[in-house]
This record gives structure tokens, C-alpha cells and sequence, in this order.
């Protein structure tokens, strides 16, 4: 993904940098913990924190709600977003591959005059591993 960084602060530079090896869904807090394992020299977690909301900001990177109260954050390219099934039981989520919502959208926007300027969408219930051992 080509990012413009030279705009970006070092804090922000250096967590984008440590969420784009992340293969999942990570908090603030598996970011810092990442981070200091390998740099002494890591920012702080309010660092963390404050460069995240910042890259949410910048549309770079998109914040998930799992439902228990911790955002989760991943890399989307800016305008980009996901939606996600997250299993109630194991807590792992899984990336839709499309966006389910945008002809619903149209359907309001035609049906009711409402100009949709964003949503926000995730699917809770139970995976088919932890279903099987139920």
C-alpha cells in the first residue's frame, strides 16, 4: 500500500509501520506490547493511542468494535472500510470481502431522501470451529 508517510508524525509513521505486519484486528495495547518487545526506544502507549485516532482520522486506518469495550484497528487504503464476523466465543473475526451495506444505502437514499454519510457494521455470533465443539 503506498501511503504518503512524509505527512504523517513519527509516533504515526512507526505504529502504521508495526499495524501493517499485524495479519489481524489489534488493539492499542498489542501494538505498544509489539513495539516494546522490539525497540526500547518505543513510544509510549498514550503515543499509541493518540497516533491511532490520528490514522482513523486520516482514513489510514479503520477502528472495529468487537463488543468488549477495546477498538481493534487494522490498515485499509483511504476511503476503504471493512466490515467483519466476530465470533462471541473466541473473540476472532473474519474480513468480509465486500461492503453489504451500499445497496441498502441506496435503497434509503432513493426511498427516504437520506444521504447516508457513513456506517459502521459488524456481525456478531459463532464461528463453525467453536459451533463444532459445542
Amino acid at each position: 500500500m503506498a501511503i504518503e508517510t512524509q505527512k504523517l508524525t513519527k509516533g504515526c509513521k512507526k505504529v502504521l509501520e508495526y499495524l501493517q505486519r499485524v495479519p489481524d484486528l489489534a488493539s492499542a495495547q498489542d501494538i505498544h506490547g509489539l513495539m516494546r518487545n522490539e525497540d526500547d526506544k518505543a513510544p509510549g502507549l498514550t503515543t499509541v493511542y493518540r497516533s491511532l485516532e490520528s490514522l482513523v482520522g486520516m482514513g489510514l486506518v479503520q477502528a472495529v468494535e468487537l463488543g468488549d469495550g477495546e477498538r481493534r484497528y487494522e490498515v485499509v487504503d483511504p476511503g476503504e472500510h471493512h466490515h467483519h464476523l466476530v465470533c462471541e466465543s473466541c473473540k476472532q473475526s473474519v474480513h468480509l470481502d465486500e461492503c453489504i451495506i451500499e445497496q441498502f444505502e441506496e435503497t434509503i437514499r432513493n426511498q427516504y431522501g437520506f444521504v447516508v454519510k457513513g456506517h459502521i457494521l459488524e456481525i456478531f455470533g459463532v464461528c463453525n470451529q467453536c459451533a463444532t465443539r459445542a
